[in-house]
């Protein structure tokens, strides 16, 4: 077994098809085929099982493709030490996050700058079904997201995500001190039933409204967090946030907002999760920045 072909397996897994994967490593699909095929010949077993579905690893070929991730880490671990050695380049981080935990990510910043100054940080808000993408392209080095973790189970052995728990959140209602909502100790379905609701337009907003409410409740859906906040003060609607999301904002903290908890009827829990590439690994300056996201998050 050669790099080259390790590269194919890991690239095959990722994408899930011959075909795709010839196209990233500007290849003909049959020559990936090949040399794949040799390979489970002179180990005497299947890499891949192929079908109209797809083409996905065998017990078998998740070790090898495993294996293959810890390799190419390993290379890509000494082409960096050998290019900080070579030449003093300024590091950079890129970091991806949730809309809901962008305020915890940009605070986590201002303290991590002070610690790595010399380390070029550059965030990008990402919805869910977007940062798996970004992580498996290389596009970010890390990744701060809610999923399940079922969601994430094939993410390791078919997408060369590596994943750790970071936070389980829960739902809270946002209300104003004009709202009706303000002095509640928990909210229900039922309790919000009658009640106007102001959305930020991500997928998972969207997703989780859809499920305990009708588009007869929607005021307005929007990305401009201040028009949603004047809503939300003046007593037009309610939001959804995560526990966390807006805990020290200057209106919670002087008691315009208040964060109450959702239940349905227990709390509403969310787990969030830390994503980094397998090939390039979770980097000194990455693990770094996710310590004081934890930090921040536990406070």
């Amino acid at each position: 077994m050669n790099l080259e072909q390790i590269k194919y397996i890991v690239e095959v897994a990722k994408e899930s098809s011959i075909t795709k994967a010839a196209d990233k490593l500007h290849l003909s699909p049959s020559a990936i085929s090949q040399s794949i095929t040799q390979l489970e010949k002179k180990f005497g077993i299947s890499i891949f099982t192929r079908s109209r579905h797809g083409t996905i690893p065998t017990p078998e070929g998740k070790f090898i493709v495993s294996k293959a991730y810890e390799i190419l880490h390993k290379m890509d671990e000494l082409q960096e030490e050998l290019s900080i050695k070579q030449k003093a380049k300024r590091l950079a981080l890129k970091v991806g996050c949730a809309p809901a935990l962008t305020y915890t990510v940009y605070d986590a910043f201002i303290l991590f700058h002070e610690l790595f100054p010399e380390v070029n940080v550059m965030i990008k808000e990402i919805d869910q079904d977007n940062i798996l993408e970004e992580i498996k392209n290389g596009s970010i080095d890390i990744g701060l997201s809610s999923f399940t973790e079922y969601d994430l189970s094939s993410m390791k052995h078919e997408k060369g995500i590596g994943y750790e728990p970071l936070y389980t959140g829960h739902v809270c209602v946002c209300a104003g001190k004009k709202s009706p909502l303000y002095y509640k100790d928990f909210l229900t379905p039922d309790e919000l039933a009658d009640q106007k609701i102001v959305i930020y337009n991500s997928k998972g907003g969207t997703t989780f409204n859809d499920t305990y409410f009708n588009n007869n409740q929607i005021l307005f859906s929007s990305n401009n967090v201040e028009v949603l906040r004047s809503a939300i003060l003046d007593g037009h609607a309610f939001s959804f946030v995560l526990n966390f999301t807006f805990k020290k904002n200057p209106d919670v903290l002087n008691g315009n907002l208040a964060l109450i908890p959702f239940k349905n009827p227990d709390l509403i829990l969310q787990d969030f999760w830390t994503l980094y590439p397998l090939t390039k690994g979770f980097t000194a300056e990455a693990k770094e920045f996710d310590k004081i996201v934890r930090y921040l998050l536990d406070q």
